[in-house]
This record gives C-alpha cells, structure tokens and sequence, in this order.
C-alpha cells in the first residue's frame, strides 16, 4: 500500500511539474533598452507570413540589454557599420540588429537586463524572436509595452 501511495505521489508531482513547463510562450522578457520604447515596423510591403520585428528608438544614446537569461551565439559587423547579436535560450533566439557597439562575445552567458551594446540616437534598432526557425511576435512576453500600428 504504501509504494502504491509513494508512486501516485511521484504521478502527481511528476504531472505537475511538467503542466507548468508546458505552457507555450510563458517566457517573461526584459525590455530590450534601458530607455527609449519599440514600435511595430511601418512597412510599405505586406509580408507573407508577417515579420514579426519590433523596431526599438530612442531620444537618448542608450544601453541595448539582454531580454533573457542565455548564450551569445552570434557577434557580427553588418553593412552598414552597427552589429548583430543573436542570444539563445533553451529554442528561444532573440536578434538584436542596429547595435552601434558590442559589449559582449560569441559564447558568453549572459543575465536578463545586462548591457550587451550601446544604442546611438537617430538609427533603428530591430529586435526579433524566433523558436527554432518559426518567428514569433514578443510583444505579449515584453516588460515594455510596443504598440501596435494599428493602436
């Protein structure tokens, strides 16, 4: 009786655990900047699926942060002079594209809110979330609230 009652215990546990690692875009995420606020893309297209890209500005040079606990996977120089950053959690990849100066390395943990660039006034930083390779719009996860174009 007793290992039947230490294994339904285990069932429970076990079941519960799992139930609340389930749940589908749970994921909280800091706000990309430490000051300044996103705003959807005003594109002049209509994409085919959506992008999902949030377009994060300004007033001020700013601090570009972390939005979660992870890996730097990727650090590379665009053509127009700024940086990529691409950090990965469990099958979570956060793109970070207009970062005016690096402060962190391929293959570097880093902490939610922890600087990992700088941002200069007066450009557009595009912030963008992928499970995988299947896009996902983070609007609902943020800290900051983006508002959409249609708001």
């Amino acid at each position: 009786m007793r290992y039947i009652s230490k294994a339904c215990l285990l069932a429970i546990f076990l079941n519960a655990s799992c139930s609340l690692f389930a749940q589908k875009d749970s994921v909280r995420l800091a706000c990309p900047f430490e000051h300044g606020s996103g705003r959807e893309p005003k594109e002049a297209y209509t994409w085919q699926p959506k992008d999902e890209k949030i377009i994060m500005i300004s007033q001020v040079d700013t601090i570009v942060r972390s939005c979660i606990n992870g890996t730097v996977s990727n650090v590379s120089a665009t053509e127009d002079g700024r940086y990529e950053i691409v950090i990965y959690y469990s099958n979570l990849y956060f793109w970070y594209y207009g970062v005016t100066k690096p402060s962190v390395k391929k293959g570097e943990n880093v902490a939610a809110r922890q600087a990992i660039g700088t941002y200069t006034f007066g450009t557009e930083l595009e912030f963008r979330m992928f499970r995988e390779e299947e896009q996902l719009d983070p609007r609902n996860m943020l800290e900051c609230k983006i508002p959409r174009a249609d708001d």
